[in-house]
């Protein structure tokens, strides 16, 4: 289920990069995001209740932490809100996944490690330029391509194929 996850969550990086770039219109953003957010939401909470091990339930909050991110942002895309709580997730989530990068290094697994710590780095400029009002979009509309690629979509395909 875990490369699903990876799969959904580098399309919607996509889709939210290319809003961040201009591309995409916002009403159409927010349904895939509801539609990941709550996919990815009841994802997490299974793994949650079934988790053997502290790594599962690692994973089983950075996949909450994006959920929940997916859900808010497009909560507010829907009412046309100003996005600051949603920064304020964002700052919290930051944390989150900063402190589950250190928890997959510790662990030996260097991979996941590098790619939490790029989520962490994408969330903390992502509260930055909500919080700050600041217009970051395009640096973090790239990031987000980049990553989509990177540390979603092709390790996702590399489970799928058994070559992970």
């Amino acid at each position: 289920m875990a490369p699903a996850v990876l799969l959904i969550a580098g399309l919607i990086f996509m889709v939210d990069a290319s809003f961040m770039l201009g591309k995409v219109e916002g009403k159409g953003v927010g349904i895939a995001n509801a539609v990941i957010g709550i996919a990815m939401a009841i994802y997490a909470i299974l793994l949650g209740y079934t988790a053997k091990a502290p790594g599962e339930l690692i994973v089983a909050g950075l996949a909450i932490t994006f959920s929940i991110f997916y859900i808010v942002l497009a909560w507010n895309i829907f009412l046309g809100a100003d996005f600051n709580s949603l920064g304020w997730i964002c700052l919290g989530a930051g944390i989150f996944v900063g402190l589950s990068s250190y928890f997959f290094f510790n662990a030996g697994d260097v991979r996941f490690g590098i790619f939490a710590a790029s989520w962490s780095v994408l969330f903390f400029a992502a509260s930055g330029n909500m919080l700050l009002q600041k217009n970051w979009g395009k640096p973090i509309g790239i990031l987000m391509w980049f990553q989509s690629v990177i540390t979603l979509l092709v390790p996702a395909f590399l489970m799928m194929a058994g070559k992970w």
